[in-house]
């Protein structure tokens, strides 16, 4: 995993975000110390859903589900081809430019986790916000 600062603004305000990208199970340390959870998923993986719903069940209950703002990212395009976790540009590929890997949903990549199991898992997270993202088209990258 890495780590990565960010400044926000938000309502005119100044928000510095330290942001560290986790590919385990979350652990005491962690979960206490994290305010914000993003969970990232393939839309044509399905392990990769259930693997989001192990390890949200883990962090409640290493913490109250209710106590940690919670966002479901559904990705099209196979995870780990292309990542840019806080719009600093490309890691794969060009830097600054889209990546050359399939980024969408097609008939040799379909979807797997449909819309609604998605958005009933969020509603089941509780103080959870869905988005489905695209780099290659930019849908949802600036949310």
């Amino acid at each position: 995993g890495g780590q990565f600062k960010r400044e926000v603004t938000v309502d005119g305000q100044s928000h510095l975000l330290l942001i560290r990208e986790e590919a385990g199970a979350p652990d005491a340390q962690f979960a206490s110390w994290a305010d914000a959870v993003i969970f990232v998923f393939s839309l044509e993986s399905e392990s990769s859903f259930e693997e989001v719903t192990q390890l949200h069940a883990l962090l409640s209950d290493l913490r109250g589900a209710g106590d940690v703002a919670l966002a479901l990212v559904g990705t099209q395009g196979e995870p780990g081809t292309w990542e840019d976790p806080v719009g600093m540009g490309a890691a794969w590929g060009t830097p600054g430019s889209p990546p050359d890997s399939p980024d969408k949903i097609s008939s040799s990549s379909p979807r797997v986790v449909e819309d609604a199991r998605a958005r009933a898992l969020c509603g089941d997270m509780r103080r959870c916000l869905y988005y489905e993202t695209c780099a290659t088209y930019g849908l949802n990258v600036d949310r």
